[in-house]
């Protein structure tokens, strides 16, 4: 999958989502039933020494859809993060080599997005915690293992928050460089007022000015989580202005709905205004739900 999309049309944007941790036919389906189109890229996410579900893996390109896989270097049970230090020594080779056998084998074009969100201070692998020198070193260090097993149709997604969270935390210090990234992601969600740190904002709030400074960097952007909360605000309006802005950033070739209840109300429930608006957004030609490239390697 080379990044040819310069010489592609420039009118279009991927559909993606988040549908469930183990995703299978029934909720790709489900997906095109309540919204129109099916998403293009179903993510998944996988904590660390895990494997995505042969099941998932089978039914995402049955549908001809794309895996999206979010690797997080940690045990997601206990939110304990990984020993850097032993990863960049090889203590986890062996590991990650059967990971990227494993996707190596799909030989179709797959998603992965390794450590996300590193300019926040959440994740115990963030800057924050770890320092740049390290995320940046871990994270090569796993990319040259897929280099070496020749995983050529795994695709690597830089994957930050819309936000630099402290300030002086900014993304670019974590950038692995151009050989080691085929996409830059932007998560950022509208909360709203469910929280008592948080507001209503729009997505042009949220993404405009990120998508500006990554958009630098000479690489398509995926939206790679976003959605927003019903406290405080017009969802369906919300969703609306979101998609339409979305078409005026024409290097954004796709994104992913968070379409599953979690810290807030982060679902296009079926049958509400907004779900039913999400649906209208998506008709036409601009959002795609398939392949339709000749080149068949071609992902987004």
């Amino acid at each position: 999958m080379q990044n040819t999309y310069a010489s592609e049309s420039q009118s279009y944007c991927f559909t993606g989502a988040f549908l469930a941790d183990q995703p299978v036919k029934k909720d790709i389906l489900e997906f095109r039933k309540d919204y129109g189109k099916k998403p293009y890229l179903v993510m998944i996410f996988l904590g660390w020494g895990d494997f995505p579900s042969e099941r998932t893996i089978k039914d995402v390109y049955a549908e001809d859809c794309i895996l999206f896989l979010t690797w997080e270097p940690w045990d997601a049970q206990r939110k304990a993060g990984i020993d850097f230090n032993a990863l960049i020594q090889g203590k986890f080779d062996s590991y990650i080599g059967k990971l990227a056998a494993m996707l190596k084998e799909i030989d179709k074009p797959v998603l992965l997005r390794f450590g996300h969100e590193m300019n926040g201070d959440w994740y115990p692998w963030s800057g924050a915690k770890i320092g740049a020198n390290l995320y940046i070193q871990a994270y090569r260090h796993v990319k040259e293992i897929f280099n070496k097993g020749k995983a050529a149709n795994v695709k690597w997604v830089f994957s930050i928050n819309w936000e630099d969270l402290p300030r002086d935390n900014r993304f670019i210090l974590y950038y692995p460089g151009s050989d080691y990234v085929d996409y830059i992601g932007i998560d950022g969600y509208n909360w709203g007022n469910s929280k008592h740190w948080s507001k209503w904002q729009s997505f042009e709030q949220i993404f405009k000015a990120r998508y500006e400074q990554a958009a630098i960097i000479d690489k398509p952007i995926i939206i790679s989580e976003f959605s927003s909360s019903s406290s405080g605000g017009d969802k369906q309006a919300w969703i609306k202005e979101a998609l339409n802005s979305i078409k005026n950033m024409k290097k954004i070739k796709a994104f992913v709905i968070f379409n599953q209840d979690k810290e807030a109300d982060w679902k296009f429930s079926p049958g509400t205004r907004a779900a039913l608006e999400l649906k209208k957004q998506l008709r036409g030609n601009y959002y795609k739900d398939k392949n339709t490239f000749k080149n068949s390697s071609k992902a987004l």
